[in-house]
């Protein structure tokens, strides 16, 4: 099992096929899905298996392009998804998902901060793309705490979405 990355209060790993669970506990609540494209079509068991095989087999081991499990040390407990997706060479696009139990704790600034440190330092980016849509407050805010310079709105997979970057200055 590969780790991605460490913060103080979770670490982020390759996926293993007992995660699968958990993870659709997560991505199963239509809350976690509000302002996304699958805001009326929470994941399903079948969906998450494949997700989390699809991810395993791809086997990541760069933060050029990864996604992995969130886990929180002290529990142990796999509390969502991150990652940076392929959007413009060498300028991923970064993501997240917590669940709804996990909200208001900080782990998506903390996590953001680690993504954008970590792969600055381990990858080749040249800066690191964010989106949200415009009424998610609080994605916006994350993004905005992470570093991020508001760039704004686009059409970007079919909806509005407000734009974010973060050069590499290293």
């Amino acid at each position: 099992m590969h780790l991605y990355l460490e913060t103080e209060r979770l670490i982020v790993r390759q996926y293993m096929l007992n995660d699968i669970d958990e993870l659709v506990g997560i991505m199963s609540d239509i809350r976690v899905h509000i302002y996304t494209k699958d805001k009326d079509n929470p994941w399903d068991k079948q969906r998450t298996e494949e997700y989390v095989k699809y991810m395993i087999n791809k086997n990541f081991k760069t933060l050029d392009c990864f996604h992995g499990a969130v886990i929180e040390k002290s529990t142990n407990q796999l509390i969502g998804l991150c990652g940076l997706n392929p959007y413009k060479d060498n300028e991923p696009e970064i993501e997240f998902k917590i669940g709804v139990p996990y909200w208001g704790k900080g782990y998506a600034t903390e996590l953001g901060k680690q993504i954008i440190k970590s792969s600055f330092s381990a990858a080749n980016i040249k800066g690191i793309y964010g989106m949200a849509q415009p009424e998610n407050k609080a994605s916006r805010k994350v993004l905005e705490k992470i570093g991020m310079k508001y760039l704004g709105n686009r059409v970007f997979r079919g909806h509005e979405d407000s734009f974010y970057y973060i050069a590499n200055l290293n």
